[in-house]
């Protein structure tokens, strides 16, 4: 079953100014994402790996109007999970990145999202290559 993302907000940009903006989105647009609902952080369009340019797009599972194209992903099956709460997001990522610099960690640089769930708890989900 795919996963069908409808963005409200992208915006293209790296790690070593994405933390000041993507918070800058999240409180420009919050509000405009159904409340109640899961909504989701999304990296695509990697121009070779986390510290190279991609794209960010804040979105949710409701359909929304908006000139932004959907986003959609058609197989979750290859994706590494990670579980945490939303004050420990940036950690997450720093053992997802410490994982990938290990070995432990091959990922596809395709889609990776976080999805956000009304109770503050978090998945992140790591695009990784396909096992043969």
């Amino acid at each position: 079953m795919a996963l069908k993302l409808y963005p409200i907000v992208q915006q293209r940009l790296n790690n070593n100014i994405a933390n000041e903006i993507i918070s800058t989105l999240w409180q420009n647009n919050f509000d405009k994402l159904p409340q109640g609902r899961c909504y989701y952080g999304i990296y695509f369009n990697y121009a070779t790996n986390y510290q190279a340019d991609y794209d960010f797009a804040i979105a949710s599972e409701v359909v929304l109007e908006t000139d932004i194209p959907v986003i959609e992903i058609e197989d979750l099956s290859f994706y590494e999970v990670f579980h945490c709460k939303v004050d420990e997001i940036y950690q997450t990522w720093q053992l997802i990145w410490e994982k990938e610099q290990q070995g432990l960690l091959k990922r596809a640089y395709s889609v990776d999202f976080e999805k956000y769930h009304p109770d503050d708890l978090v998945e992140i989900y790591i695009a990784v290559e396909p096992h043969c």
